[in-house]
């Protein structure tokens, strides 16, 4: 409950703060325990005080937009290459912490940031802002992430000197240990590599991501370190080697207890690590004190809550204490059963976060516990300790892994993915509960599965409808969703431009595995629990606006895509479309009509699908008329008018991302615009919107909304009215 009170503190729901604190001294006053009632008061003090102690702190180290100039210091352990970028978290000379971008001025000087295993530190000259915040609707919020590991500033610059420093408290050992056992893994073969950095220090390889997807689609990702799996394997891998030296139980939990604190730190020292670490060690004192039952559980969550308060609005901090609460407190059948119950009473949180789960995942997590404690965790370390002196072994269990995942891969491929949607905190925090009793009361199961078609029937047809401006970056993403999800489409899907690499090969920048389109279109799609569109719109051919089709069409069923006519033919189209599962592709022209309640004002021709080729469409959506223009020139916007000269529309998607080669004057009075959207990237290269643009905006007297500015856009209707909303960036 302390938990649940300093979660609401700190997310600064002050309503659900206070319903919570007297719901607990309800429950206190009525229990007539003295003893209790004074313990539960003076928790609740402390963490309040911590609660403040946290707020106090984020208050004071958030600093506004401006120059930086300091001393910084990293952990030879922290440092993450790509290219020309170097990113870690870095220490002020107060103390104080912050995300750093280091642009490397030579490949000396990458040389060096690669291989240190000293800290670095260095005078840097910079910019200095706060952490951007999430942007679209259920993105992943990098400021919250930040914010919980006591981050909340980014540093960017450069520095040409970087000096090393030898280690000078036991915490600078044990990093540069991290750093050491991080080196000698990169001589070993992926996934083999992938896999000993995962779950000895607790670090992701970036060159492992694709062989992960399966992983997380099954659900096996949790079996990797999130709920602390890999170090009660770890523990039982060195008790046995220990046991079998002769050492006795008693010095072995010794032995434990000594270790866990250090290894938590060349672990990687993450939350969920941090957590597995605080119960083992709570769960081998009480074995030396003779303490059983839930009493080591509480007091590892009452430890962690006051050391990180927001551990419970954490997926890995709510699965890990859930799963190890039911562990502790219900009598386990053991087996299949088990396994399931374990799966269901977790399902709540994960469909809260990840929204889809795959079915498949009861039995795989059922097979793979006992085969990833017993074979893949022990052959993965072992294998890659002793690589440099028996590689060989090395290269068999790599090929052992390589077809592991192929296994995966075809599981993952099987149908039974199912798409469910975000479930609400409060309804996912009922349906565990709901979850637990069942164990003990069958009757109850009709309930939960009542629950779950409810909430499964409330995300997947709602009453309202919306049109949604994706904050893509410098692009074009449009969702449009009829009431009941009765017809789902897309308006281009944004994407990224590429320029020509001009620099030396060694600050040529390692692409991403994920793009934008993944965090922020797609995910919001999902967690309303859509993954089919029925028709996707391209504009025209610029990177910007279709550099994501191949994501969106891996992600999401497509039933056809609509292009403007002649851009069927171009190579930097066709180019996009994946080789197996491509849609029916649909060129058209203004003298096309489909059944999409998109009306098509341009092309007039078939043409070479360029600005002048942006397809213009025409929507009526909640008794309010949208014009959607790509990035049709001013000429272009002309020559509708021309076509059309009675048309009107109330909110107007501002061409070209408000450059002042689109949106004319003329235009906009003459259809009657009260509305302009624009789609633009934050610090973008071009400019845009143009200042000659938002001037004219003024002079009409229209409401602008910018994804620039205001994130993510959205214009939510019902049968009788709508209006729009946007993410606050200005947190």
């Amino acid at each position: 409950m302390a938990a649940s009170l300093t979660a609401a503190i700190l997310i600064g729901h002050q309503t659900w703060a206070v319903i919570v604190l007297g719901y607990l001294v309800l429950r206190l006053f009525f229990l007539n325990d003295r003893l209790t009632l004074i313990v539960a008061v003076m928790v609740v003090l402390v963490v309040g005080l911590r609660c403040e102690q946290l707020l106090h702190e984020r208050q004071v180290q958030t600093h506004s937009a401006g120059g930086f100039s300091g001393q910084l210091t990293v952990q030879p352990d922290a440092w993450r290459v790509n290219g020309d970028l170097a990113s870690a978290v870095a220490t002020k000379a107060n103390g104080e912490q912050v995300q750093l971008f280091l642009t490397l001025t030579s490949q000396t000087q990458q040389h060096q940031v690669q291989s240190t295993i000293v800290p670095l530190s260095f005078w840097l000259r910079g910019k200095q802002e706060k952490i951007l915040p999430a942007t679209n609707t259920n993105e992943f919020d990098r400021q919250v992430y930040q914010a919980n590991r006591g981050v909340y500033n980014q540093v960017t610059g450069e520095s040409t000197i970087l000096v090393g420093q030898g280690p000078r408290r036991l915490t600078d050992y044990l990093h540069q240990l991290r750093a050491k056992l991080s080196h000698r893994m990169t001589a070993l073969p992926q996934p083999l590599a992938g896999y000993c950095r995962r779950l000895l220090i607790g670090e992701q390889d970036p060159e492992m991501a694709n062989e992960m997807v399966a992983v997380k689609q099954l659900g096996v990702i949790h079996l990797f370190c999130l709920s602390g799996l890999h170090l009660v394997a770890l523990c039982g891998l060195v008790r046995g080697f220990l046991t079998r030296l002769g050492v006795t139980k008693e010095t072995i939990r010794l032995i434990l207890v000594a270790v866990l604190p250090l290894y938590w730190v060349v672990g990687g020292g993450s939350i969920s690590l941090g957590r597995a670490t605080l119960m083992l060690e709570l769960q081998l004192l009480a074995q030396m004190i003779g303490l059983r039952g839930i009493m080591p559980w509480a007091i590892s969550l009452l430890i962690q809550t006051i050391l990180s308060p927001t551990i419970l609005l954490t997926t890995g901090g709510q699965l890990s204490y859930l799963l190890s609460f039911c562990l502790t407190w219900f009598k386990q059948p053991g087996g299949l059963s088990q396994t399931v119950r374990l799966s269901l009473v977790s399902l709540p949180p994960l469909l809260h976060s990840v929204y889809q789960f795959h079915v498949l995942s009861l039995v795989i997590n059922y097979l793979m516990i006992p085969f990833f404690s017993l074979v893949i965790m022990p052959l993965s370390l072992g294998s890659g300790l002793i690589y440099p002196v028996f590689p060989e072994l090395g290269q068999l269990v790599n090929t052992g892994l390589l077809l592991f995942h192929q296994g995966l891969d075809k599981l993952a491929s099987l149908p039974g993915t199912i798409t469910f949607g975000r479930v609400p905190a409060a309804v996912a925090v009922g349906m565990v509960v709901l979850t637990m009793l069942t164990w003990e009361k069958r009757g109850l199961v009709k309930w939960l599965l009542l629950i779950y078609f409810l909430t499964f029937t409330w995300i997947h047809f709602p009453l309202s409808g919306e049109v949604t401006f994706v904050d893509i970056g410098q692009g074009d993403c449009i969702i449009i969703r009829e009431p009941f999800n009765r017809r789902v489409m897309m308006i281009d899907t944004g994407g990224k431009l590429n320029f020509q690499q001009t620099e030396a090969n060694w600050k040529t920048r390692r692409a991403s595995t994920t793009d934008k389109a993944t965090s922020t279109s797609i995910n919001y799609l999902k967690s309303e629990g859509i993954d089919h569109l029925d028709a996707i719109w391209l504009s025209h051919s610029d990177a910007d606006h279709i550099g994501y089709l191949p994501t969106v069409l891996r992600a999401m069923k497509v039933d056809r895509i609509m292009v403007p006519a002649g851009m069927e033919k171009i190579t930097k189209f066709t180019k996009r479309l994946p080789v197996d599962r491509v849609p029916p592709i649909i060129p058209i022209t203004n003298r096309m009509v489909t059944d999409d309640g998109l009306q098509i004002l341009h092309p007039f021709k078939s043409g070479q699908a360029t600005n002048d080729d942006s397809v213009v469409l025409r929507g009526e959506f909640g008794h309010t008329s949208f014009l959607f223009t790509g990035d049709l020139p001013q000429a272009g916007e002309l020559a509708v008018l021309q076509h059309y000269p009675h048309l009107q529309a109330t909110v107007v998607k501002l061409g070209h991302h408000g450059s002042k080669t689109s949106s004319s004057p003329a235009f906009l009075r003459a259809v009657g615009a009260r509305v302009g959207v624009i789609s633009a990237g934050r610090n973008n290269r071009y400019g845009h919107p143009n200042q000659e643009t938002l001037n004219t905006l003024k002079q009409l007297k229209m409401q602008t909304y910018s994804t620039q500015t205001q994130g993510m856009v959205t214009y939510r209707y019902n049968q009788r009215r709508g209006r729009f909303l946007w993410h606050n960036t200005s947190d």
